[in-house]
């Protein structure tokens, strides 16, 4: 697959226009996202059975993101403990649907709101999957979200991030406030401008892009 480099705004055009011109619905590109995201750790880290892996999701469609890529690791055996952020009446409608997949199978799933941060116990060769914001951040990220990052960048195992950083402006590189600090990026579809300037390349890592569907006309020169 051709790697090109859009803005979000194209990006989001993209995904629209998937949905809406060629009928490939959501709910099937966060199914491929989450389940290429799998396939993707599972070759960078191998042995997934040998591992802890803590994965933190958000309202939006990253956190649906997340919620698929959790079910994947459970189904194959791996460790996890998935942590939610917000309200689930605040979910969008296929993130919604995924968690209430996660539910259904008995996966280890708590709301962040209801613990405290430094009851969570992360050991150095432990995973943390970061699923919390995705591209469409707005404005200075504040309160318990900034909290959860922090917290996040505290610990010395391998983090890896859905799509994007979290706190990272998909177009300028900018820091909304924090961001999280990856080792590994996996970008659905296609790259960031935001990866390569201001402070994006100090928070991607290595980064890979993974197919999740997006019709080939987007991937051909112009």
């Amino acid at each position: 697959m051709k790697k090109i480099i859009f803005s979000k705004e194209e990006i989001l055009k993209i995904e629209k226009e998937t949905i809406e011109k060629f009928g490939i619905k959501n709910l099937i590109l966060m199914e491929n996202a989450g389940r290429e995201s799998f396939y993707a750790i599972k070759k960078e880290l191998r042995n997934i059975k040998e591992r802890r892996f803590f994965i933190f999701c958000g309202k939006g469609n990253n956190g649906g993101d997340g919620f698929v890529l959790a079910r994947y690791l459970f189904n194959n055996g791996a460790n996890i403990k998935v942590f939610y952020f917000g309200m689930i009446e605040e979910f969008t409608e296929i993130s919604l649907i995924n968690f209430e997949i996660l539910r259904k199978l008995k996966v280890d799933i708590t709301s962040v709101n209801v613990l405290k941060l430094n009851e969570i116990v992360i050991k150095e060769k432990d995973i943390i999957i970061d699923a919390l914001l995705g591209i469409g951040i707005k404005g200075k990220i504040e309160g318990e979200m900034k909290e959860i990052i922090g917290f996040i960048n505290k610990k010395k195992c391998f983090k890896i991030s859905i799509d994007i950083p979290s706190g990272l402006d998909a177009d300028t590189g900018e820091i909304h406030g924090v961001c999280i600090k990856s080792n590994l990026t996996l970008s659905m579809g296609f790259l960031k401008r935001g990866f390569f300037i201001g402070e994006g390349p100090k928070c991607v890592g290595k980064v890979k892009v993974l197919d999740i569907g997006f019709p080939k006309y987007y991937y051909e020169e112009k």
